[in-house]
């Protein structure tokens, strides 16, 4: 809900052309990245669906597209490290570059704008790299948020550990 109010409503107040940093789909990458492809699906799902409900005439287009970028970046959980900060942004840049190629095809081709040079240096160019630099900054906190909470183990002292030492 944090990410989904920082694009929607703080961002819309930082002027970078007419375009927004998609920070869901930052998320929905990363977790499909850290935790795998049901992770991806559901977080994806969850996000695609707070944007259809507040913005969308249709249910469902975003949910579905933001599913799948989640279960396509879970795939490659298992190429994964924590250490390596190229595989993120490069899972990152493909996920907007399609997303942005479907939301072109799907919003603005099949209503038969055809602009797509337009389309390209307004909306294109402007959102990928802004997402970038938001990913870049956003993936070390999200990396330490998952150390921090997620895989935490409390050191607790059992009758066992007491008598060993």
């Amino acid at each position: 809900m944090f990410f989904f109010s920082l694009q929607t409503v703080v961002f819309r107040y930082v002027p970078f052309g007419r375009s927004l940093p998609n920070l869901l789909l930052i998320l929905t990458c990363v977790y499909g990245l850290m935790r795998g492809e049901q992770a991806g699906i559901i977080t994806g799902f969850f996000c695609g669906l707070l944007l259809d409900v507040f913005f969308m005439d249709i249910l469902g287009f975003y949910a579905m597209l933001y599913a799948y970028i989640g279960f396509f970046n879970g795939l490659a959980h298992k190429l994964y490290n924590k250490d390596d900060y190229k595989l993120p942004l490069l899972a990152l840049i493909v996920s907007d570059v399609m997303f942005l190629i479907l939301k072109y095809f799907f919003a603005y081709a099949l209503q038969g704008d055809f602009n797509f040079k337009f389309y390209l240096k307004g909306i294109f160019l402007p959102e990928l790299v802004f997402t970038l630099v938001c990913g870049v900054v956003i993936y070390p906190l999200l990396l330490l948020l998952e150390e921090k909470f997620v895989n935490y183990v409390p050191d607790k002292k059992t009758k066992e550990s007491e008598e060993i030492i």
